[in-house]
C-alpha cells in the first residue's frame, strides 16, 4: 500500500518553559509535544508539563490516537511508542453472501479500508461575536468523512478488497470521540501559544477545560469552518490567525491536522492578551 506517503512535520524545539503550562507546578516537568507524536508531531516544548497534567493530556490524546486515528496511523506508519504491540489485522464488517448477516472478519491492516472522520463546527462564539443557541458541548451534527485511500480511488480499493476476500459486501466503519478530540485541539492551541508567546502574554481560557476534561462550553472557545480548503503540502498547519478575531485582545489559533489529506480547519480562542 502507501506507507510513508505523508510529508514529515518539520522539527522544532522551543526554549524550556520551567513551569507546567497547565497548572503552574515546577515539579517533575517533562517535554510536551504540541501535536501528538502519534500524529507525527515534532514540535517540542521542553520542561512544560508536570507528571500529573501529562497523565491527563495523555489520556484524551490516547483515545484519539487509538480510536479516531488508529487505522490511519497504521496505514501511514505514523510514529508509536508501542510499535511492537501494533495489530497486524483489524476487524472489518463483511457479508459472505447477500442474504447473510453482517459479521466481522480480521483483515490485514495493509489492505484495510477505513474511514476518517472530523467534525464540522461553526466559529467559536469568542471569535464570531455571536452566542450559540442550543447545545454548546462537543457534539457535532455534521462530519467530514473520507476513505483513507481516497486519493487513489477509495471505491476502487473497496472493490479490490471485496474480491480479494471473496465476500459479497464489505462495510468500512469509523470511531470518533468528540470530547477527546476537542480537548486535543485545546491542548494543541494552548501549548502552541505558550511556545510562541510565553507564559505571561495572555490569560488562558482553556486550562480549566483541559484539566477538568470538560467540553460543556466548547462552542465558546473551539469551532471551525464548514467549507472545504485545498490540500496542503504540510502534514499539519498551526498558526495564529488574528484576522478572524473581531476582538484584537483575543489570542486565536488556527489548527488543521493532517492538512495534506484535505481535512477541515479549526479555530480556537486561547486567551485574552495581557
Amino acid at each position: 500500500m502507501f506507507k510513508n506517503s505523508l510529508p514529515l512535520h518539520a522539527n522544532k524545539k522551543y526554549k524550556p518553559v520551567g513551569i507546567c503550562i497547565y497548572c503552574g507546578s515546577k515539579e517533575n516537568l517533562g517535554d510536551e509535544h504540541i501535536v501528538p507524536l502519534g500524529l507525527g508531531g515534532r514540535w517540542i516544548l521542553p520542561d512544560s508539563s508536570c507528571a500529573e497534567c501529562a497523565a491527563i493530556t495523555a489520556q484524551f490524546e490516547g483515545v484519539c490516537l487509538r480510536t479516531m486515528f488508529g487505522p490511519l496511523r497504521l496505514y501511514y506508519d505514523l510514529p508509536s511508542r508501542r510499535r511492537k504491540s501494533r495489530p497486524k489485522t483489524l476487524p472489518l464488517k463483511i457479508k459472505k453472501a447477500p442474504n447473510l448477516d453482517w459479521e466481522n472478519l480480521e483483515v490485514d491492516q495493509n489492505i484495510y479500508p477505513f474511514l476518517v472522520l472530523f467534525p464540522y463546527y461553526l466559529m467559536p462564539d469568542e471569535l464570531s461575536g455571536f452566542t450559540t443557541i442550543g447545545r454548546r458541548d462537543s457534539a457535532a451534527k455534521h462530519f467530514w468523512i473520507r476513505g483513507a485511500s481516497f486519493r487513489h480511488g477509495f471505491n476502487a480499493h473497496m472493490e479490490q478488497v471485496t474480491q480479494e476476500l471473496g465476500v459479497a459486501e464489505i462495510q468500512p466503519t469509523a470511531n470518533f470521540s468528540t470530547p477527546e478530540f476537542c480537548l486535543m485541539l485545546a491542548k494543541i492551541a494552548h501549548s502552541y501559544s505558550i511556545a510562541e508567546m510565553g507564559t505571561d502574554s495572555f490569560s488562558p481560557f482553556l486550562t480549566s477545560m483541559i484539566l477538568n476534561t470538560d467540553t460543556s462550553n466548547r462552542a465558546q472557545y473551539i469551532g471551525g469552518i464548514r467549507s472545504s480548503e485545498p490540500r496542503s503540502t504540510n502534514l499539519h498547519e498551526i498558526s495564529f490567525n488574528s484576522h478572524t478575531c473581531i476582538r484584537p485582545d483575543i489570542v486565536a489559533v488556527r489548527v488543521r491536522l493532517l492538512a495534506t489529506l484535505e481535512t477541515p480547519t479549526y479555530f480556537i480562542a486561547v486567551g485574552r492578551r495581557r
